[in-house]
């Protein structure tokens, strides 16, 4: 029997619904013995008042917010014996997740119904939203 999901991308930006669509997708990966790539999409205009502090000066910003995410999701990762690696990207949260998910072939985008960016939410729309309309594969949103 052909396995269908070989492939899983998991978005991950720090929040409790990004954090859970990852515990699914480890689950699903497991009895699918499919690999799983983590995901993390830096925004372009900087770290939100009140998510995340402003990068120390002098560092790479993208690489200190990275780190910032990553700890949050990091302790479920080395729990668990699935494949999975790390990918960090910078610029708009749906547009990079379709990019990466069609660059990548994956099978299943797996993210949370609602992330830590009110801000963008507010002004041009859900992400997970957008994500279900443009992605080039399944798409599971986690609530």
């Amino acid at each position: 029997m052909e396995r269908y999901i070989k492939k899983i991308l998991v978005p991950v930006d720090g929040s409790p619904g990004s954090k859970k669509a990852l515990e699914q997708a480890l689950t699903l990966a497991a009895v699918a013995r499919a690999t799983l790539t983590v995901l993390e999409v830096i925004e372009d205009f900087g770290p939100l008042p009140g998510y995340y502090d402003a990068a120390p000066e002098g560092s790479n910003r993208v690489a200190w917010v990275s780190e910032q995410r990553f700890e949050k999701v990091h302790p479920i990762l080395t729990q668990t014996s699935v494949p999975w690696d790390r990918k960090v990207v910078e610029g708009y949260p749906a547009d990079q997740i379709c990019k990466v998910a069609a660059d990548g072939k994956y099978d299943l985008i797996m993210l949370g119904s609602r992330g830590l960016n009110a801000v963008t939410r507010f002004l041009v729309g859900s992400v997970s939203d957008r994500v279900v309309h443009h992605a080039p594969c399944t798409v599971a949103v986690v609530r």
